[in-house]
């Protein structure tokens, strides 16, 4: 009949459309614009647990994945840039104003000085602290309750689906270990970065 059961995804009621809407066409002309080199930047938690997820299973069997309940996990804050696909990573104890201001400076480092340099950002706290000093970024704050504007939720969903789906961390040195493998393999391939975000707008 052409129907099959599909769990409906949550979807916040706060979402203030006019404003979404206003935000796209914002969005299209910097990326359109060559003089503008726009990043899309966020934070990330990656559990030394991983949460468990459906498999092919011979019916009747049970699977299983190991849990250590030791509660191991990273930060990570990252920036994509749009068009080339390059990464701009940095693995932090926790995030607040003074840590978002060294990935700030990290950012201004690797950015294009050639170019206008556009950085869109949800609205955390720690993102909209007066003190902070952006170099020459410019911050660009995503719409209230639209992750979904933001490719590198993406790029953070594929990374623990092939990094950390049957990954458990016994240590918090073998966790950051492991981070920081995944997060080489962007760095290394912008091309890859690209594709991600841009197969799946």
């Amino acid at each position: 009949m052409g129907y099959v059961r599909l769990r409906p995804r949550p979807w916040p009621r706060q979402q203030d459309e006019a404003l979404r809407a206003a935000f796209l066409v914002q969005l299209d002309d910097l990326k359109r614009d060559r003089a503008v080199e726009l990043w899309f930047g966020d934070e990330c938690g990656v559990a030394g647990d991983p949460a468990p997820r459906a498999v092919l299973a011979k019916k009747g069997s049970r699977p299983r994945v190991a849990y250590t309940g030791k509660h191991i996990r990273a930060n990570v804050v990252g920036a994509l840039a749009w068009l080339s696909g390059r990464f701009v990573s940095l693995i932090l104890p926790f995030v607040n104003r003074e840590t978002f201001q060294l990935f700030l400076d990290e950012l201004n480092r690797r950015a294009d000085p050639a170019k206008r340099v556009v950085l869109v950002l949800d609205n955390a706290s720690w993102h909209k602290v007066k003190s902070l000093n952006w170099g020459r970024l410019e911050a660009l704050f995503l719409p209230p309750y639209s992750p979904d504007f933001n490719p590198i939720e993406i790029l953070w969903r594929v990374l623990k689906e092939t990094f950390f789906v049957w990954f458990v961390a016994t240590s918090q040195e073998q966790h950051d270990d492991q981070v920081e493998k995944a997060l080489a393999d962007y760095h290394h391939h912008p091309e890859q970065c690209r594709s991600i975000v841009q197969g799946n707008r």
